[in-house]
């Protein structure tokens, strides 16, 4: 029992400091949205400074009005008949797309947890690493999505959980078994990358399996929105698969695969979720615009924007992921009892942030999740970063280099 996840623990945990949360007012809000980058809640209009669309996509007129002709196109929001039967034609044209442009074969879900519940028990039971059961290496920061899945792999395979980036361990479990597995991200939301270049390394030794989550690397860098991990590791072998947003900095909805496997799909689609549904054609619509503005000038423009955000939260306050190219900042505070109080005095001026705690930061400090937009104007976020200075105070976790360093392993 509990061998490889337990629910209770974390609810008995967690729970309180979600109750604490409710009754401050910051979390369980029903929005509506206003004009961008603005949302309202109970008549107040707010900039959400934690949306997960980092370039500001997913209310780009282009995408909205893509929603919309993808269901005129089909005729219908959702073809109720599993995949592996019958699906739309536009589902098809999308993962033509996504595959000619992101280098690979792709395959396309209504979310990455979705396509990942549907690869991960493939992957363990051999038939992908030449019929041999592999042992499964999951990080032990490897997101939640990935990580409760570990039970059902389990039951196909061997699974181990390794400390965060730990290669020489990795490399270990390579030189004592024939196939293994390694289950991480590949841009993690405040832990950094994963080591890319160690990866292909081990690859060409051992034929070590890759499975990376890159929803949060996808679109922010590349010429075409390829992110970290699809820029070092193209083009893709068969044996790396890469599961990453259409939502998020994308802008659209859902999530894909994409790999250098041909094969993969039809076992995606025959074993893997076969009887869920896909991405309903408004989606899919969505993602075939985005894919557009993908291939235009807009995305190096909104690339930059993004940049310029992230660059002045940086220089002004000490956070996990400090100067790295992922879009997640954790600002640290000093003790644990501030956090909540500042994210509602901000929300109640004007900006929403997320406050966060062990194990998300050390136990004895706490912080306040920020996740610069591009749709935010440089006037909006500099008025941001100074209003945080302000509430927050002598309670801004300044530290050591050493101690920095730390903070961002």
């Amino acid at each position: 029992m509990n061998q490889y996840q337990n629910m209770r623990k974390m609810i008995d945990f967690s729970q309180p400091s979600w109750e604490v949360a409710a009754q401050a007012g910051i979390i369980d809000l029903a929005v509506e949205h206003r004009q961008p980058p603005y949302l309202a809640h109970a008549g107040r209009e707010f900039i959400n400074m934690c949306s997960c669309s980092y370039l500001g996509l997913d209310t780009h007129p282009d995408i909205l009005k893509g929603a919309i002709r993808g269901i005129e196109q089909a005729g219908t929001l959702h073809l109720t008949t599993a995949r592996c039967r019958l699906f739309i034609t536009l589902l098809e044209q999308l993962e033509e797309q996504l595959s000619a442009h992101f280098g690979g074969h792709a395959v396309a879900y209504n979310s990455c947890a979705a396509a990942t519940s549907a690869c991960l028990p493939i992957l363990a039971s051999g038939v992908l690493t030449d019929g041999i059961k592999p042992v499964m290496v999951f990080d032990k920061q490897a997101h939640f999505s990935m990580a409760h899945l570990k039970p059902l792999c389990g039951d196909e395979t061997q699974i181990l959980t390794c400390e965060h980036n730990d290669m020489a361990f990795l490399e270990q479990v390579c030189q004592q078994h024939e196939r293994v597995v390694y289950v991480a991200d590949g841009t993690y939301s405040i832990e950094g990358f994963a080591p890319l270049a160690q990866l292909r390394q081990l690859q060409a030794r051992h034929k070590l399996f890759l499975y990376l989550d890159d929803s949060h690397g996808l679109s922010i860098t590349g010429a075409a929105g390829q992110g970290q991990v699809l820029q070092a590791l193209a083009p893709l072998n068969e044996r790396t698969i890469v599961v990453a947003s259409l939502a998020k900095a994308f802008g659209a909805a859902g999530g894909m695969l994409l790999s250098g496997l041909p094969e993969l799909k039809s076992l995606l689609v025959r074993y893997g979720n076969a009887w869920s549904q896909y991405l309903n054609s408004a989606g899919i619509g969505g993602a075939l615009a985005s894919l557009q503005l993908h291939a235009s000038s807009q995305l190096a423009e909104r690339q930059a924007a993004w940049k310029r955000n992230l660059d002045m939260l940086d220089n002004r306050f000490k956070s996990q992921n400090e100067g790295l190219l992922s879009p997640i900042r954790v600002v640290m505070l000093k003790r644990p009892d501030q956090a909540i109080g500042l994210a509602k005095t901000l929300f109640e001026q004007g900006f929403y942030t997320s406050a966060v705690f062990f194990p998300v930061v050390p136990k004895s400090m706490a912080g306040l999740r920020v996740m610069p937009r591009a749709d935010v104007c440089e006037q909006t976020m500099h008025r941001f970063c100074s209003l945080l200075e302000q509430e927050a105070g002598a309670e801004l976790y300044t530290g050591t280099a050493r101690q920095r360093a730390e903070l961002n392993p």
